[in-house]
C-alpha cells in the first residue's frame, strides 16, 4: 500500500517579490500568488486527494483553500507546518542582512542555518517530522496535500530521505511548487521536486 504526499510551497507574497524574509510573519498572497494558487488547484482538481493539510500562516492557508474546494474537503491547519521562525531576519531583505550579518550568511552557504533569535534546525525538523508521522498514521494508502513553506519542506524531505541537511541544496523556491513523496513498506521515494508546470512559462522565484 502506497501513501502519496503532495508537498506544496505557498503562492507568492509581496515579501517574496521583494526578497524579504518572512518566517512567522503573517503575510498574505499577492495577486500573482492568488492566481498561482488557482492554477495549482486546477492542475490537481482531478487527482484523487482525500485531505489538505496546511500551515496556519495566511500565505499557506490562502494557497490551500482553492485546492481543498476542488477536492471537496475542509483544509486542516496545523502550526507544526509553519515556516522556521527567522528571528532578527523577519521582514528584512537579503541584501541588507548580508551586510549586517556576513558570518550568518557564510554559514548558510555551508548549509548551516543559525539566525540570531531564530528557530534552531533541530526544533524545525522535530515538529515537521512529527506532523509528517501524524499524516501517515491518519491517511495510510491515501493521497494527501500538505501546503507549507520552503524551509519547512526542505527540512522534511532531507530528513525522510536520510540526506544530511544542507540548506539550499534542495530547491523549494518555486511558489506553489509541487514535490511528491511516495511512501510504502520500502520507505519514502521522491518522485517530483518543486514542479511548477501549472504556472506555464513562469520562472520559479
Amino acid at each position: 500500500m502506497t501513501t502519496i504526499l503532495l508537498l506544496i510551497r505557498h503562492g507568492r507574497t509581496a515579501y517574496n517579490a521583494a526578497r524579504r524574509w518572512q518566517g512567522h510573519l503573517d503575510v498574505p498572497l499577492d495577486e500573482v500568488g492568488q492566481d498561482q494558487a488557482q492554477a495549482l488547484a486546477a492542475r490537481l482538481a482531478d487527482w484523487p486527494g482525500t485531505a489538505v493539510y496546511s500551515s496556519d500562516l495566511l500565505r499557506a492557508r490562502m494557497t490551500a483553500v482553492p485546492l481543498a474546494e476542488a477536492w471537496g474537503v475542509q483544509p486542516l491547519y496545523e502550526t507544526d507546518w509553519r515556516e522556521r521562525h527567522v528571528g532578527v531576519f523577519e521582514g528584512r531583505t537579503a541584501e541588507e542582512l548580508q551586510t549586517e550579518y556576513p558570518d550568518v550568511f557564510t554559514r548558510m552557504r555551508q548549509g548551516i542555518v543559525e539566525i540570531p533569535g531564530g528557530e534552531r534546525h533541530e526544533s524545525l525538523q522535530g515538529r515537521v517530522t512529527a506532523a509528517y508521522r501524524r499524516v501517515l498514521e491518519r491517511h495510510s494508502g491515501e493521497m494527501v496535500a500538505i501546503v507549507s513553506h520552503g524551509g519547512t519542506l526542505n527540512a522534511l524531505v532531507s530528513h525522510v530521505l536520510g540526506i544530511p541537511h544542507q540548506y539550499g541544496r534542495l530547491s523549494f523556491h518555486g511558489n506553489t511548487g509541487l514535490t511528491i513523496l511516495r511512501i510504502n513498506d520500502n520507505g519514502p521515494r521522491l518522485t517530483m521536486l518543486n514542479d511548477t508546470r501549472h504556472l506555464g512559462d513562469a520562472i520559479p522565484t
